[in-house]
């Protein structure tokens, strides 16, 4: 039985979990009679919580906006993907600004009154997560991965643990693994674990919506050297070899200050070239894809290599032309 502070906490946190409940509902939720909850509403309406009563047979409570925002009751799940989508906010913001400093003061709101029991979880969170702004491909969707199973690989990579898991590869292969977590990075809107794999021998990088079935067990991960100095380098280059199925070169007539906007480290690379040319080492799914995409430079091209880009861009100009000679019908 819930005495009565504990109990008017439980049924904001119920009032808040969706829009309407009816008098048994709530009295089932909280073991009470519906009669108590009726109390237990008018407390609420005392205390300043807009709650709001529809009569009838398809009637219930539900929480209406107020003047004031009232405490927020979170569940685990909610608190942590609250605390994640704040700490993405602030680092994704480039400059000072109200909404990072709203962000940063309500992280830290946020996390100093965690339960202790979330806290280790928390602190999983923060040391083994992070982000890299590498944009997004066009056209791509972004995969979301639920908080359950980043909490296990967060553990695993806190504990120093293996892990054993079922993974479907890009090519659609798929199999168990034993891997040893190291890190969680977010980008371009998916998750992704590095890992080493003990059946490649090597350093990987895994999309975690691919990964099912993970289980902790009780093998420690071998201690050895992280791949790279800069985990979010490992990862931009791992996703770069991916990403990069045709490469090509060419030289830019523009300064490099005005390129660098236009190409992302996945893409490829500027080399300086003179004051007003730079030459871009670059790749994509298809030729096709990146003569599209350079175009979008907006500054002279000439291609260096290889002559299937050329012939891209020379189909394309095609496109382009059939296109302004074709009359509106």
């Amino acid at each position: 039985m819930w005495d009565t502070s504990a109990r008017l906490l439980r049924l904001l946190a119920l009032l808040q979990r969706r829009y309407e409940w009816n008098a048994e509902q709530l009295s089932a939720e909280l073991e009470v009679t519906p009669r108590t909850v009726r109390r237990d509403v008018g407390r609420l309406r005392e205390l300043g919580y807009p709650v709001t009563a529809v009569l009838g047979a398809g009637g219930g409570y539900h929480l209406r906006a107020g003047t004031a925002l009232p405490p927020l009751m979170f569940e685990t799940q909610e608190a942590l993907a609250v605390l994640l989508a704040l700490r993405d906010l602030m680092g994704n913001t480039s400059e000072v600004s109200s909404s990072s400093d709203g962000a940063s003061t309500a992280f830290e709101k946020l996390h100093r009154v965690m339960p202790d029991h979330l806290q280790p979880i928390v602190q999983a969170f923060l040391a083994h997560t992070s982000n890299v702004d590498l944009g997004n491909a066009v056209g791509s969707t972004p995969h979301e991965v639920g908080i359950p199973i980043l909490v296990l690989l967060t553990r695993a990579c806190r504990d120093r643990r293996q892990i054993q898991c079922h993974y479907r590869s890009f090519s659609g292969q798929s199999g168990n693994r034993l891997i040893e977590p190291l890190h969680i990075i977010r980008t371009m809107g998916n998750w992704y674990l590095i890992a080493y794999s003990l059946e490649a021998a090597s350093w990987r990088t895994f999309r975690i919506d691919r990964l099912s079935r993970p289980e902790i067990t009780n093998k420690p991960s071998y201690p050895r050297n992280p791949p790279a100095l800069d985990l979010h380098d490992f990862v931009t280059a791992q996703l770069a070899r991916g990403w990069q199925q045709v490469r090509g070169s060419v030289r830019v007539h523009a300064p490099q200050s005005v390129v660098i906007p236009w190409i992302n480290p996945v893409w490829g690379v500027i080399i300086e070239d003179g004051s007003e040319t730079c030459i871009v080492k670059a790749g994509a799914d298809s030729y096709s894809s990146m003569a599209r995409w350079l175009l979008l430079i907006g500054a002279r091209l000439t291609v260096l290599e290889p002559e299937a880009l050329r012939s891209a861009f020379a189909d394309l100009a095609a496109e382009v032309a059939a296109v302004g000679q074709t009359p509106p019908s």
